[in-house]
């Protein structure tokens, strides 16, 4: 999100500053001073992207280049505490890239020359990152004289406007930098927008920092807090907070309107999947109510949707659904919570420095508050998340009542049937198979013999269905009834 600063400074000799010394600075470029007789120079400052002068038309050739621009001011200036420039210091959207931020300086400047008929000298500023500076700190110095250009192109009178009505001014530049900003973010595609007002003049319930000074950033820099920093980064959090709040009641709308929307979907697919009951063998088409065409194909019976299984889930559903509805309520009421608690914040000391310990318990309270907010929302998506697998579970339920699956009857296969395979034997295993079958005939009887008889069948299959042309030695069938008959005896037959 883009944010805005835009501010008014005077270059003034009466704090011992020079003009030359400040575009040397901001341009970081090496000038002469010759009021003072020393060389500016500041060519090795880094980070200047872009630096332009803005002249109204008919400007004298030795006020176009920045040297002689603000030596010709210093000699103009004879007071001791005479202001020597007016500067604004403004910052760029980070969501612009350079050639966006030069655009808008320009016009800015344009405007500047075209309302004050002023020479502007304007510079644009990177951030330092090595230095501990925000890498998005993209700013501008825009320095002009507090002089016009006269008719002959020379400095003329003092522009009286700042000083006379320098609040009305102030405001007007304030909101045309909003502007311009505004509309450079809407060109690049960004929906948002700076507000130039105050905090107290939006009415957002925002607190304004305190300046930190060139002293204060410097020590932040180096990781040395002060209590103007600390202060401040107090207040950047609790504002943070603030503008969260909007923006996670949005998204918490959106969300409940989604969760709405699915489940109402849910159970129009849910309705429409339920199969309808059949006409009974007594009713006709007029008898029941909606049913006009008749079918041509005779109705098959199908199993109405109901099962304990069905009945578990759809009880599960109402439940999850009455937990939503309170977990809703409970997040409303934490917010509504949150917002009494910000309202009512004590300070966090007396008199600066002593400890409050009102402010101990409202803490207390907050994170309290925070906490209960953060649990029920977690229960909140778990239980959403539980409602779309119940929906899912039910829909799968009675598709599988109106469409019950059809099982396999238990028949062989013909690949098993002893008969099927029999057909397929060669002599010798027709033979073998006999001989078998003879010899378990004079062995047993009745139900042992069937069992005998089916378990050599299986071994004949599976034989044949390692190898239909398996070969059956003779010696093999001679010795097969004594195993058997081993075996039958040590162990009661359980082959």
């Amino acid at each position: 999100m883009a944010i805005y600063h835009f501010s008014v400074k005077n270059i003034s000799r009466s704090d011992g500053r020079s003009a030359v010394a400040c575009s040397a600075y901001r341009s970081g470029e090496k000038l002469i001073d010759e009021r003072q007789g020393k060389e500016q120079d500041y060519t090795k400052k880094t980070g200047v992207e872009y630096k332009v002068l803005w002249c109204p038309k008919g400007t004298a050739e030795n006020l176009i280049t920045r040297e002689k621009l603000w030596n010709t001011v210093e000699a103009t200036e004879k007071r001791k505490n005479s202001q020597l420039a007016r500067e604004f210091e403004i910052a760029f959207p980070h969501e612009l890239n350079k050639e966006q931020r030069q655009e808008m300086l320009n016009e800015l400047c344009k405007d500047i020359v075209r309302r004050h008929n002023v020479v502007v000298d304007a510079v644009i500023h990177a951030p330092h990152t090595k230095s501990g500076s925000d890498e998005r700190n993209y700013h501008a110095h825009i320095m002009f004289t507090t002089r016009s250009i006269n008719e002959h192109g020379e400095l003329g009178k003092k522009t009286r406007e700042f000083n006379d009505q320098g609040k009305q001014q102030v405001e007007f530049w304030r909101e045309k930098f909003a502007e311009i900003t505004n509309a450079s973010l809407a060109k690049a595609g960004y929906s948002h927008e700076v507000d130039h007002r105050s905090y107290a003049e939006q009415g957002n319930g925002l607190q304004a920092t305190i300046h930190e000074g060139s002293k204060v950033t410097q020590l932040r820099r180096q990781g040395i807090d002060t209590e103007i920093s600390l202060k401040n980064d107090l207040i950047k959090q609790q504002n943070a907070e603030k503008q969260r709040i909007p923006e996670f009641l949005d998204n918490l709308t959106l969300e409940i309107r989604l969760a709405e929307y699915k489940i109402s979907k849910y159970q129009e697919e849910i309705r429409l999947e339920t199969p309808k009951q059949p006409l009974r063998a007594t009713e006709t088409p007029n008898d029941v109510g909606g049913y006009q065409k008749i079918q041509e194909q005779p109705l098959e019976r199908k199993i109405e949707p109901s099962s304990s299984k069905l009945r578990q889930l759809t009880n599960d559903l109402n439940r999850i659904q009455t937990e939503i509805s309170q977990f809703k309520r409970d997040i409303s009421m934490a917010l509504q919570t949150h917002d009494e608690l910000v309202k009512t914040k004590p300070n966090q000391t007396v008199m600066g420095f002593i400890p409050n310990p009102k402010y101990s318990a409202w803490r207390e309270k907050y994170l309290e508050n925070k906490n209960n907010h953060d649990r029920k929302r977690d229960a909140l998506e778990r239980a959403e998340t539980l409602l779309k697998s119940c929906y899912s579970d039910i829909r799968k339920e009675k598709s599988f009542l109106a469409n019950p699956p059809q099982f396999p009857t238990k028949e062989k296969q013909p690949e098993q049937n002893f008969e099927h395979v029999y057909q397929k034997f060669s002599r010798e295993q027709k033979q073998a198979y006999h001989l078998m079958e003879a010899y378990l005939s004079k062995k047993f009887n009745g139900s042992e013999l069937d069992k005998k008889l089916n378990y050599a069948q299986e071994k004949f299959i599976e034989k044949f269905k390692e190898n239909p042309n398996f070969e059956v030695p003779k010696i093999e069938l001679q010795k097969q009834p004594e195993r058997t008959q081993s075996v039958s005896k040590s162990k009661g037959m359980e082959r």
